[in-house]
């Protein structure tokens, strides 16, 4: 198994799960891991503070982003532990956060939607489109609305192509866990998102998100035709998300 970034996804909604960190904030982990256990989430917050800090200052992007993360998780449980206080809090560090950081940030986001869908699967499939158009809380979607915004966030993150293309995708490590594949599979963190959106276009799922109408290519279109009839090639579909 190589690198996965839903692992961290998990990790972050549930910030009670043990982690490991080695470098020159280690004793800050510790006494954040020992609020964690001692059930003393504020205490953590402010254990996390620090460490953030700290991890700015150095361009430890990585660590950042896991202590980010991990103080997102731990303020959403003290509100009661409703994954669209998470979403909110991630979505405003997004916003003010370095280009170094945002990518990586905008796909983590993209994993805590899927995975609100995973655990809400049985409430989107049963769940039909409105005429009115959706609004911004995500708990009321359709699975074509989270699943838009889901793509969304991936083609956000992946629009920082020359940033992600210089990046290593050992310059994460901290956030990133090793697996058994060698990096050359995925040397760089665009290469990593990359694979990251293409598990969630490929998963099954999305053949339930479709519309009812979706648009088709039929082999017998002009779709490879000569280039002056598929100029002038007009395909007709009901399917509004295939409308020019």
């Amino acid at each position: 198994m190589n690198r996965t970034l839903l692992v961290i996804a998990l990790l972050f909604m549930n910030p009670f799960i043990p982690t490991t960190q080695a470098g020159p904030r280690d004793a800050q982990w510790k006494s954040v891991e020992e609020a964690i256990r001692k059930g003393l989430p504020k205490t953590a917050i402010t254990n996390l503070e620090p460490i953030i800090a700290g991890a700015m200052a150095d361009r430890a992007y990585a660590e950042a982003v896991k202590g980010i993360g991990q103080k997102i998780a731990l303020e959403g449980n003290v509100q009661g532990n409703k994954p669209e206080e998470k979403i909110t809090r991630l979505e405003a560090e997004i916003a003010k956060a370095p280009k170094e950081m945002a990518p990586l940030m905008d796909a983590l986001l993209a994993e805590w939607y899927w995975h609100y869908f995973q655990q809400n699967k049985w409430r989107f499939m049963r769940r039909t489109a409105t005429a009115e158009q959706p609004g911004k809380d995500f708990t009321t979607w359709d699975l074509p609305r989270l699943f838009a915004e889901i793509g969304q966030q991936f083609e956000k993150a992946l629009a920082a192509e020359k940033i992600l293309k210089a990046t290593p995708i050992s310059a994460w490590n901290d956030l990133l866990p090793k697996g058994t594949m060698p990096d050359s599979y995925r040397p760089t963190l665009y290469d990593f998102i990359a694979h990251e959106a293409l598990e969630f276009y490929t998963s099954g799922e999305q053949a339930a998100a479709k519309p009812e109408e979706a648009f088709e290519l039929s082999a017998g279109s002009p779709i490879l035709d000569g280039a002056e009839k598929f100029v002038a090639w007009k395909p007709e579909t009901t399917d509004a998300s295939r409308r020019s």
